[in-house]
């Protein structure tokens, strides 16, 4: 599962902002690779939450191809939503495609993958994004243990100023997306459900389970919010700038099947 949040409403005091997204939204990602010649087709499903921040649902849809021996390329479509319920006017909805390859070792126990895609957010504007990574496994036709870390990095394309406004129609605060960086560790289980397959060498039909912390670092800094008093007793308070660490935390679900 690799980070996800999607286009996220960071809340800082009164500072509101919008981070650009990975194109990869789910990466339940062991080391094996589909065997040559055969190709999966995949479903997934994910929610994220978060202390502070919005959390977000994921479905995506993948295929593979395996095009020689230990390597694989692959695609991804992916849409997602953000479930903070706050500012209901605007729209929440997150699409992206992503095409990217995965070769590992010999026995499967190691691989390194990458990607490069882009999306849409309708209340947000474009970007494009990519991303590389490592996963190790345990090969075997019963129960596969995995893990996996990832970075991306995602720019905005023609960014649009959204504007979050109360019920009552006032606006609260505007942003746009900023160039975002972040990191990703997985962890999960792959289940064969076909042993027969599996022990002849070839890609077995699976199910995945996983669960992710995902971490987004937008490119505009920390938060900073200055309160001032004045004489008279008034206050004055400015958010000088927007930014930090966004951290996610989901679970997800996923099968594939050769076709």
């Amino acid at each position: 599962m690799g980070a996800i949040a999607a286009v996220a409403w960071a809340l800082g005091g009164c500072s509101y902002q919008l981070v650009s997204p990975p194109a990869r939204m789910v990466n339940l990602e062991s080391a094996k690779t589909v065997a040559p010649g055969e190709t999966m087709a995949g479903l997934h499903g994910a929610g994220y939450a978060a202390i502070f921040d919005p959390g977000a649902v994921v479905t995506n849809a993948s295929v593979r191809r395996g095009v020689a021996d230990n390597l694989e390329v692959d695609g991804d479509l992916s849409w997602a939503r953000v479930t903070y319920d706050g500012f209901p006017d605007i729209e929440r909805n997150i699409y992206a495609a992503r095409v990217g390859a995965k070769m590992s070792n010999a026995g499967g126990y190691a691989a390194v993958f990458g990607g490069v895609g882009a999306g849409f957010a309708p209340a947000a504007g474009g970007f494009t994004a990519a991303d590389a990574g490592v996963a190790f496994s345990f090969p075997n036709c019963y129960v596969v243990p995995f893990a996996n870390t990832m970075v991306f990095g995602s720019l905005p394309i023609g960014a649009r100023q959204v504007d979050f406004r109360n019920a009552d129609g006032t606006l609260q605060s505007s942003d746009k997306a900023d160039p975002t960086y972040g990191f990703g560790f997985g962890t999960g289980i792959e289940i064969p459900l076909s042993h027969g397959r599996c022990r002849a060498g070839q890609t077995a039909p699976r199910l995945q389970l996983g669960g992710a912390l995902d971490v987004l670092i937008p490119s505009d800094g920390a938060i900073v919010t200055r309160t001032t008093t004045e004489t008279d007793g008034t206050t004055t308070t400015t958010t000088e700038s927007r930014g930090g660490r966004h951290g996610m935390m989901g679970l997800a679900v996923g099968i594939e099947v050769p076709f």
